[in-house]
C-alpha cells in the first residue's frame, strides 16, 4: 500500500501533463489500487484486533464484503475511463508531454510485479481472500502499466497516422483488465457471502473419503458445504449403529473427520469438518429390536440347554 500511495501523486502529475487517454486510465486503475489496498489493510487490522470469542468463525464475511465494495468502486472508474477512451477514439490526437508518464509507468510495472509475488505467497499460506485480491490487483496493475508504457513509447516517437489510435486502444486494454478484475471480485465475494457450496471436485473428494471409511457409519444423510472467507466448511449428517457406545461413535467421527481433511490436504486445501448425528430411522430401530430379540433368544436357549458334559458323566 505504501508503494502505491507514494506513486499516486506522480501519476496525478503525469496525467495532468499529457493528453494520453491510456495514462489517464492507468491513473484511474492506480486510484482503484490505492483504495482497494487501503480496504485490505483496514480489514486485516480489524481481523487482527478482533476477539476470537466474539467472532468464532472469523471475519471471512467482512473480507468478502470489502472485496465486493471494492468491485463496485471499480465499476465507477471503468465508466469514467471508458468515456475518456471513446472520446479519444472519436477525436484522436498525437500524444504529447508523456515523459513523466513513461517514468511512472515503468516504476509501476517493476513495483507491482514484486508486490504481486509477495502477496501471492502470503495468500497461499493464509488462504485469505483479501490477500488473494491484493495479489490480483498488483498483477492486473503490472499488466496495464506495462501496456501503457509500451504504447506511450510508440505514440510519442512515431509519426504515422494510425499511431494516434494506439492510445485509446491501450486505454481500452486497461479497461478490459479492470472489468476482468471486477468480475473476479464479484464472483468470489458474492459466492462466499451467499454461502455458496464448494465445487464439484470438492464434493467428489468428500464422497471418496466417505467411501473409503464406509464401515464407520450406518446411514448417510445430507452433505452440506459452504465457503467462509478463505476456508471451506463441510457438515456431514451421519447415522451410527445404535448398539455402539458413545466412545465408539466418537472414534468413528474422529476417523471420518481425519479422512475428509486428509483428502482435501492432498490438493493443498484446508477444510473444517463437523458431523451431525442423525436420529435412528424406523428401519434402524426395527433392525436393532430384531437383533436384540435374537440375542435374548440365544441367551435363553443357552441357559435352558442341559450340560452335555454332566449328562455323559
Amino acid at each position: 500500500m505504501c508503494f502505491v500511495a507514494v506513486l499516486f501523486p506522480f501519476y496525478v502529475l503525469a496525467a495532468s501533463l499529457t493528453n494520453s487517454a491510456a495514462v489517464l486510465s492507468d491513473l484511474l486503475a492506480t486510484s482503484f489500487d490505492l483504495t482497494s489496498l487501503t480496504a485490505c489493510w483496514l480489514v486485516l487490522r480489524i481481523a487482527h484486533r478482533a476477539k476470537g470469542e466474539k467472532f468464532a468463525y472469523g471475519l471471512g464475511k467482512l473480507e468478502n464484503l470489502a472485496e465486493l465494495l471494492i468491485a463496485v468502486l471499480q465499476v465507477v472508474l471503468v465508466i469514467i475511463a471508458t468515456a475518456r477512451a471513446v472520446a479519444g477514439l472519436l477525436h484522436p490526437e498525437p500524444v504529447s508531454g508523456a515523459g513523466l508518464g513513461l517514468a511512472v509507468t515503468a516504476v509501476a510495472v517493476a513495483g507491482n510485479l514484486y508486490l504481486h509475488r509477495r502477496a501471492r505467497q502470503l495468500a497461499l499460506q493464509s488462504r485469505s481472500p483479501v490477500l488473494a485480491a491484493q495479489a490480483r490487483v498488483h498483477f492486473i496493475s503490472a499488466l496495464s502499466s506495462g501496456a501503457v508504457f509500451a504504447v506511450t513509447v510508440v505514440t510519442s516517437n512515431a509519426d504515422a497516422g494510425w499511431v494516434v489510435y494506439l492510445d485509446p486502444a491501450a486505454s481500452f486494454l486497461v479497461i478490459a483488465l479492470m472489468i476482468y478484475n471486477v468480475f473476479q471480485m464479484m464472483t468470489n465475494s458474492l459466492g462466499s457471502l451467499l454461502d455458496q457450496a464448494i465445487g464439484e471436485a470438492g464434493q467428489l473428494q468428500i464422497l471418496k473419503a466417505l467411501t473409503l471409511s464406509f464401515d464407520e457409519f450406518e446411514e448417510l444423510g445430507d452433505i452440506r458445504t459452504r465457503q467462509h472467507g478463505g476456508r471451506m466448511i463441510v457438515e456431514l449428517h451421519l447415522g451410527f449403529d445404535p448398539h455402539w457406545t458413545v466412545a465408539r461413535a466418537r472414534q468413528a467421527v474422529a476417523t471420518l473427520t481425519a479422512a475428509v481433511k486428509e483428502t482435501f490436504a492432498e490438493t493443498g486445501d484446508d477444510v473444517d469438518v463437523s458431523v451431525v448425528l442423525l436420529p435412528p430411522t424406523a428401519r434402524t430401530f426395527a433392525a436393532a429390536l430384531a437383533e436384540t430379540a435374537q440375542w435374548s433368544e440365544r441367551i435363553t436357549s443357552s441357559d435352558q440347554s442341559p450340560d452335555t458334559s454332566l449328562t455323559t458323566a
